[in-house]
């Protein structure tokens, strides 16, 4: 004995409801998998981790203290070696050996400038110490120039 009684019977207004929902579920299934989709590839792509520079760069010292700053940029089984001021000079070598702890390259014909020609018939020595970090010996018959590299932070 209720005083106020329900205007809608208990069991029409949970049908109705499960039906409705149900309806619009199915609508909506195929709408959500493709914002999911579309989500997921936008935020993998903002997401994904830059790809790693390749560019390392130091400063090349003979004997004395001074030194030439330089950056040697690596691809797959070569690399190019940018000398700056004073000497402005690009070096090409390719890979003639390689393992983890020692990577020579052969010094091609160079491409201007008295300090790269005084490397022709020489090599390039990597020694890596981490991913970041390698020592590099410029060796030729005439020359024999060492440095500590550091690879570049991305974006620069």
């Amino acid at each position: 004995m209720n005083a106020l009684s329900d205007p809608i019977p208990t069991h029409i207004a949970v049908a109705s409801t499960r039906r409705t929902g149900h309806v619009l579920a199915m609508s909506a299934r195929p709408k959500t998998w493709v914002a999911a989709l579309l989500l997921g590839i936008s935020s993998t792509a903002l997401c994904a981790p830059q790809a790693p520079s390749h560019l390392f760069g130091g400063v090349l010292h003979a004997r004395g203290p001074h030194g030439v700053y330089t950056e040697i940029r690596f691809a797959p089984h070569r690399l190019v070696a940018q000398v700056h001021e004073p000497h402005m000079c690009v070096l090409r070598a390719h890979l003639v050996h390689g393992d983890p702890h020692t990577s020579r390259y052969a010094i091609e014909t160079p491409q201007g400038g008295r300090f790269c020609d005084e490397l022709v018939g020489g090599e390039i020595v990597i020694h890596p110490h981490s991913p970041n970090d390698v020592m590099a010996e410029f060796r030729s018959a005439r020359m024999d120039w060492s440095g500590e590299f550091r690879r570049h932070a991305p974006g620069r």
